[in-house]
């Protein structure tokens, strides 16, 4: 009687485990990240523009500029999210003749809010990376060398989008690095007897892209 008893306990003990196993099997995330976001430093260009608002002209150089991505994965290396951008950028700042700088060396933030769409490989290796983005480039906070202001006063933002493409390494199934080169064009408004209101902005950004989160397999 003994050993049935003790071999009733071991098939149940079996069955039990394997039941649980199937189960977590179900449960267990797969490993695929719920979102990404990424970190970058790039170097920004901008060329020059001008505003009506402030009765200005804005001959911009180049200085560094910050990246941050928030993107939700939509399937085969593909995913859309939001993209934000800061650059204290130096300018020569252009004014009328009647403003407190008729010409000047200045500072002013340049910074960016866009819709994106990336495009690249996932896993480990070598992949290319492909980031479409639009949205807005916010310029504010002008300030001569000493710290005077400058118009415009307020904010004032341009419709943008730009285009990008480089190169990844997965160095982990979520951790990538990558070296991307970013042009862009800036729609600003338009200043009467001028033919254009548009400026070219460039960037050559290095960082990395990691994967938050993991889905379930469900059943």
């Amino acid at each position: 009687m003994s050993g049935r008893v003790l071999l009733a306990a071991v098939l149940s003990l079996v069955t039990s485990s394997a039941q649980a196993q199937i189960i977590d099997s179900r449960v267990v995330g797969s490993g695929e990240p719920i979102a990404f976001t990424s970190l970058s430093i790039g170097w920004f260009t901008h060329s020059g523009l001008c505003d009506p608002d402030s009765d200005s002209c804005w001959d911009f150089g180049g200085a560094p500029q910050f990246r941050a991505t928030l993107e939700m994965p939509m399937g085969r290396g593909a995913s859309i999210g939001v993209a934000g951008t800061t650059s204290r950028v130096p300018l020569v700042y252009v004014g009328n003749v009647l403003s407190s700088c008729s010409r000047c060396d200045a500072d002013a933030n340049v910074s960016q809010v866009m819709a994106m769409l990336h495009m690249g490989g996932s896993g480990r290796g070598f992949q290319q990376v492909i980031d479409l983005s639009a949205g807005m480039t916010i310029f504010s906070n002008f300030q001569t060398l000493d710290g005077s202001r400058l118009p415009p006063d307020k904010a004032t933002t341009s419709f943008n989008f730009a285009v990008g493409y480089g190169f990844g390494y997965g160095l982990t199934d979520r951790l990538q690095i990558m070296l991307v080169q970013d042009y862009g064009l800036v729609i600003h408004k338009r200043v009467p007897g001028d033919a254009t209101n548009t400026a070219n902005q460039a960037t050559t950004r290095i960082g990395a892209r990691y994967g938050l989160g993991s889905r379930g397999r469900g059943f």
